[in-house]
């Protein structure tokens, strides 16, 4: 088999509704499979997903167990030759994901690629970033502070672009977020599954990090796009649940790598 899409969701069924049936172009694909895993939702998720998409595999956890441990399920049960991660909040394309498989045949360097994204709003967002860093990470949550104390709404994304998203060609970055990563099985296996201590957070960039230390590229297709709607659940409020658990997975991300070498 080719291709396994990996989706998981959480009481999202408004934006899975419409991530589903932007992959109909692989309904039908001997070639290709659509694994949905759900951190058990309550809401109408499960019933419509089974109703409406048969042909989609459904696996459903008992309690929400966070995105690195629901996609690493979806991983061990995709048989594909390339794994394709997705947030239940994008809305796939036919395009690009035809240019990402034919990027990654053509360049056997690549463990892992993403394409550009743009929000409902029309802009492209930075879904290709540097590693994160302790002062930058203390830099934002400061700048947010500030623009809440205003009254101000927090900037969605990073402040920074670090790279050129609109560039002509592809091009290697640190890391693209886990919203669209579509990675080579043989390269996950020897980068091993998404780190499970981290239950929301820096899990992407943890991940690419590790691929690039096993000898692999990360690279950015800005020539092609798909949608995100980009829910930001940790910016909904800054004392809360999710905030917490992200917190938490910084503190571990930067101190499983505070001594290893990024290449």
């Amino acid at each position: 088999m080719k291709l396994s899409a990996v989706i998981i969701g959480h009481n999202s069924w408004r934006y899975l509704e419409k991530n589903l049936a932007s992959l109909r172009f692989l309904y039908g694909d001997p070639q290709a499979e659509i694994i949905y895993v759900d951190n058990a939702s309550a809401d109408a998720t499960l019933r419509e997903t089974r109703r409406l998409y048969p042909q989609v595999t459904v696996l459903e956890s008992r309690k929400n167990t966070g995105i690195s441990v629901a996609r690493n399920r979806g991983i061990r049960a995709a048989s594909g030759e390339y794994v394709w991660l997705l947030d239940s909040d994008t809305e796939a394309s036919e395009t690009s994901l035809a240019a990402m498989l034919s990027f990654m045949d053509a360049h056997p360097e690549a463990g892992l690629c993403g394409c550009k994204m743009y929000g409902q709003d029309g802009r492209v967002q930075v879904s290709c970033r540097r590693f994160p860093t302790v002062g930058g990470k203390l830099k934002a949550a400061f700048r947010i502070a500030v623009r809440r104390l205003r009254g101000k709404a927090s900037p969605p994304g990073a402040p920074e672009r670090y790279y050129d998203l609109d560039a002509a060609r592809p091009f290697e970055v640190d890391y693209v977020i886990g919203a669209c990563q579509l990675f080579r099985r043989t390269a996950q296996e020897k980068t091993g599954l998404l780190d499970e201590h981290i239950f929301y957070g820096p899990e992407d960039a943890d991940f690419c990090l590790r691929m690039r230390q096993a000898g692999y590229k990360v690279f950015y297709l800005p020539q092609v796009s798909m949608l995100h709607a980009y829910q930001r659940v940790s910016s909904r409020r800054v004392f809360s649940k999710i905030n917490g658990y992200h917190l938490l997975g910084l503190v571990h991300y930067f101190w499983k790598h505070r001594n290893r070498t990024i290449p």
